[in-house]
């Protein structure tokens, strides 16, 4: 499970937007036609990103939500106002720290724009008593749009133009220079390295995740190797919008990831195991989490069907 946890699966700060994303619509259907690409607004709120989603009902009209688009999130959440408007079903019930979740036995029809969504009918839940499958210090979002769904694309992240996009695989050729970007299909966490003080560290790129993660062995072996580093007990500044367990805040005067210098930027720490346990879900081992307060500088782009990531500054 991912450091942050939201109430269904764990999910990992200005609004790029000024238009707000609208929670419901009626309008008329998507046309049923195999797309390759779409490009829509991503709206950012306190370091994650936001799309709509459209849904298709049996008779016909359609239902437009809000989702977070997280990388990190393993399964395809939708809050349980919004399988009650969509007239769907779920299973048995199930219960984990306080929260109620279910399967659904139905299939959402699921649109990004006209782009239909691949989803995998055992990995989409449903968030019971809540409308927003987030909590109220992270934001409102109507479901969550997970790395095991966009594995299946190569997916664009312009948080500096405020612009996503979904494209099948190998229509669209990145430009600049690939890094690795290994990942399981089961789970879609996608994992790079940085650089900081000379070392290498790899961490999961988590987009629901408002602020860096850093395992607490790590921060502390940086705290003796520079002491000069700011640090602070629990969540300080904008890492207070992160949410769940935090020991320690620290900003990190630079770095580097690939070819991009990376500015100041500050990371949390959580205890060690959290990153051990998360490893066995990665394509290697991890200490970390990469999230929007860094990512927010970049357009980045997934290339999952290759196992690649392009990194470019506006």
């Amino acid at each position: 499970m991912k450091p942050n946890v939201s109430p269904l699966l764990p999910v990992c700060v200005l609004l790029v937007l000024v238009n707000a994303i609208p929670s419901r619509a009626q309008t008329k259907a998507p046309a049923q036609r195999v797309m390759d690409q779409v490009t829509v607004p991503l709206a950012i709120e306190n370091n994650r990103p936001f799309i709509n989603i459209t849904f298709r009902r049996l008779d016909g009209s359609t239902r437009v939500a809000r989702f977070l688009v997280d990388s990190g999130g393993g399964s395809f959440q939708m809050a349980e106002p919004l399988v009650r408007d969509l007239g769907l079903h779920w299973g048995e019930i199930h219960e984990e720290d306080g929260h109620r979740f279910a399967l659904l036995t139905d299939m959402p029809k699921a649109f990004v724009g006209d782009f239909a969504l691949e989803l995998n009918p055992k990995r989409i839940g449903v968030s019971l008593g809540s409308e927003s499958i987030l909590p109220p210090e992270a934001g409102h979002a109507e479901g969550m749009l997970p790395g095991q769904v966009l594995s299946h694309y190569l997916v664009i992240f312009d948080y500096p133009q405020g612009k996503f996009t979904l494209a099948r695989p190998n229509v669209m050729t990145p430009k600049g220079t690939p890094l690795p970007m290994p990942f399981l299909q089961l789970t879609g966490y996608p994992r790079t390295e940085i650089e900081v003080g000379g070392s290498k560290y790899a961490l999961m790129i988590d987009t629901g995740a408002s602020f860096s993660i850093i395992a607490d062995g790590v921060l502390k072996s940086w705290g003796r190797d520079h002491p000069d580093w700011p640090r602070h007990q629990g969540a300080y500044g904008e890492a207070k919008t992160l949410g769940g367990r935090t020991l320690e805040t620290m900003t990190v005067p630079g770095g580097v990831w690939g070819a991009n210098k990376l500015s100041e930027f500050g990371v949390t720490s959580q205890p060690d195991f959290v990153f051990t346990r998360n490893s066995k879900m990665m394509a290697g081992p991890i200490v970390g989490s990469l999230a929007g307060n860094v990512l927010k500088r970049f357009r980045l782009v997934l290339d999952y069907p290759n196992a690649k990531l392009y990194i470019s500054a506006p």
